[in-house]
């Protein structure tokens, strides 16, 4: 989002750090949504929470939220003041936790561990939480600011890290030799006049300590243009877009898994090489007519396309509307080739807005859906999308939450600054408003609620795997299949039948706390039931039905979590062979032997006393 430093710098600022914990947090309620404000909701979409910006002044833009990370159950919301501290382990009801008043615009935040960053865009007096606006043309301050919220009710100033031309926002970079560290990439842009902010800015890198944050420091600087390359007013297409002249990178998303990231700079958006994270190079770069400011980008799960977001008039006009056509403000998607970026479609917000709203395509993420290419999309007072890019020639939106305006028109930009999925739902941050939480709720994204994740920076995109979509493999080695944690299931002996019913447990500790767990019966390769692991990490007492027919034989069960995937839990239930009935090999061809003993000792006798009886005659015969 550029800043309107002027219109900034005259509004009230903020000078004290606080940290507001307890119940006077926890005291201010989530207001209700004015009836009139009431926003349209598409289907598969349900809004399960509001909750109020805690630095609203009012109208006032120096107070207004802005970007979001993730920490576990925690959520980092950044403000133009500072930043919020939300607790969502249950997403129905986020608390929030602390709001830290350190005022320095933009508030773009990445959370790593203990560790919070956050974007500090304009020029401060000093880098206190104390400090007040000076003018770029006075000695100030800039860049990025360091806390520690080890406790979250507490967080703790732990560093700063003064950058040229400040930080508009940035993205952390794991370093790959080591996990005792990571990169910041910082980025920003001239706009005019400044001390320190003049020309075309460098991309710098800052090295973080993880454990030693008061040591981080800009280890490189890197211009990924040159004076031939970066977009200027000359580069200007006649009856194109009024393209913004390349004096910086607006955001870059990383993709470490792939050794790859995708920068918006503006008037150029570029594909670069990561895989030395302190040498990024420039694979691609390409331009577009139609492309007023490259503002972000986001890959696919597997890095063969990218999509890039147009911020048309700078986030301060309404583009949702049919005087700016489809192409302009809008979602381009772009396939990654060996040579080159090829463009394949373009989205635009279907809805048209009315003409006091701002509109514009902003930040989104990726909604991991295997084989698809789904994003979440802020559109500022245009609200949210979810759109289905898969086939990028004919974009599809899914669903959608959009809100009407407010009866007048903000003096700055307002609505949806971004919107990320986490562990099956949408946070929005809204600029005013606050944080609303959406659940997904169309079986499409079933996998999506699957990654009960660690962590999120957006502009870090993991890759997501799906391991558990794939059977499990299960050797055939018993000393292998030894070493499998052990599965528990009774009865572990059954008798042949068309079906039949069994229960399946596990001891605490065996798999992830909360993470999702499969029942697999290895015969058919299918899943019989889907359960949450305990908090122990123990498998709840599951009742499991087994397809039959069950024949004489050794079958075996699986349990299989998403999370601590590819471990397994093995367990075998035996069917007895059947054994062959005692009349099997009798002659009365199967049925029982007695009647037949029976009636042979009842011949015997009748045999015998007709023998006595023919013998009394003999005698008795003259």
């Amino acid at each position: 989002m550029p800043a309107d430093r002027a219109v900034l710098r005259t509004r009230s600022a903020a000078v004290a750090v606080f940290a507001i914990t307890g119940a006077l947090l926890l005291a201010a309620p989530a207001t209700a949504q004015p009836a009139d404000r009431e926003p349209s909701i598409g289907p598969g979409l349900e809004w399960v929470a509001h909750r109020d910006n805690p630095f609203r002044q009012g109208d006032d833009p120096d107070f207004i939220n802005s970007d979001l990370a993730f920490s576990g159950d925690h959520l980092v919301q950044g403000n133009y003041a500072g930043f919020s501290i939300w607790d969502i382990a249950d997403p129905t009801a986020p608390e929030l936790v602390s709001a830290v008043s350190c005022p320095g615009g933009q508030g773009d935040v990445s959370a790593v561990g203990n560790l919070v960053f956050v974007s500090i865009d304009e020029t401060m007096s000093d880098d206190s939480c104390q400090a007040v606006r000076v003018p770029e043309t006075e000695e100030n301050w800039e860049g990025i600011r360091i806390f520690d919220i080890s406790d979250p009710r507490e967080p703790r100033y732990a560093a700063a890290v003064r950058t040229r031309c400040g930080s508009h926002t940035h993205t952390v970079v794991p370093d790959p030799a080591s996990t005792d560290r990571v990169f910041v990439y910082v980025n920003a842009y001239s706009r005019g006049a400044s001390l320190n902010c003049t020309g075309r800015n460098p991309l710098q890198i800052v090295e973080v300590p993880l454990g030693a944050p008061e040591d981080a420091a800009v280890v490189s600087e890197l211009d990924l243009f040159d004076d031939a390359t970066a977009f200027g007013p000359d580069d200007r297409v006649p009856g194109g877009a009024e393209t913004r002249s390349t004096t910086g990178c607006h955001d870059i998303t990383a993709y470490p898994a792939k050794g790859l990231a995708v920068a918006a700079c503006r008037g150029d958006g570029l594909l670069l090489s990561i895989a030395d994270p302190l040498a990024p190079v420039v694979l691609q770069r390409v331009r577009d007519p139609a492309v007023a400011f490259w503002h972000s980008g986001i890959f696919d799960n597997d890095a063969t396309r990218i999509l890039f977001q147009d911020e048309l008039g700078d986030g301060f006009i309404n583009t949702c509307s049919p005087a700016f056509g489809a192409d302009r403000g809008a979602d381009a998607v772009w396939l990654i080739q060996p040579d080159a970026l090829v463009k394949a479609g373009t989205y635009k917000l279907p809805r048209t807005q009315s003409d006091l709203e701002k509109c514009v395509a902003h930040s989104g993420g990726l909604v991991p859906v295997p084989g698809r290419f789904i994003v979440a999309q802020a559109w500022l007072e245009g609200g949210v999308s979810v759109v289905d890019f898969t086939d990028p020639a004919a974009p599809v939106e899914l669903t959608w939450f959009d809100r009407p305006d407010y009866g007048y028109s903000m003096d700055y930009t307002a609505g949806i600054w971004a919107v990320y999925p986490y562990d099956g739902y949408l946070y929005a941050s809204d600029m005013y408003e606050g944080l609303e939480v959406l659940r997904l709720t169309d079986p499409l994204f079933a996998d999506a609620a699957r990654y009960d994740s660690a962590g999120l920076n957006p502009q870090t995109q993991p890759e997501y795997a799906w391991v558990w979509r794939a059977a499990p493999l299960v050797p055939s080695d018993e000393s292998e299949r030894a070493a499998l944690s052990t599965l528990e299931v009774v009865p572990a002996e059954l008798a042949p039948a068309a079906t039949a019913t069994v229960t399946v447990a596990l001891p605490p500790g065996s798999l992830q706390p909360g993470e999702t767990a499969d029942v697999w019966w290895m015969p058919t390769q299918s899943v019989l039931a889907t359960v949450t692991a305990a908090p122990d990490g123990s498998l709840p007492t599951t009742e499991v039905s087994l397809p039959g027919p069950l024949e004489a034989g050794r079958y075996d069960l699986v349990v299989r979590g998403d999370a601590s995937a590819p471990r397994l839990a093995l367990a075998s239930v035996t069917v007895a062979v059947p054994q062959p009935s005692p009349s099997a090999s009798s002659a009365g061809g199967g049925l029982p032997w007695w009647p037949f003993a029976i009636a042979l000792v009842l011949l015997l006798a009748v045999g015998a006393a007709a023998l006595v009886e023919l013998r009394g005659r003999r005698r008795a015969s003259p």
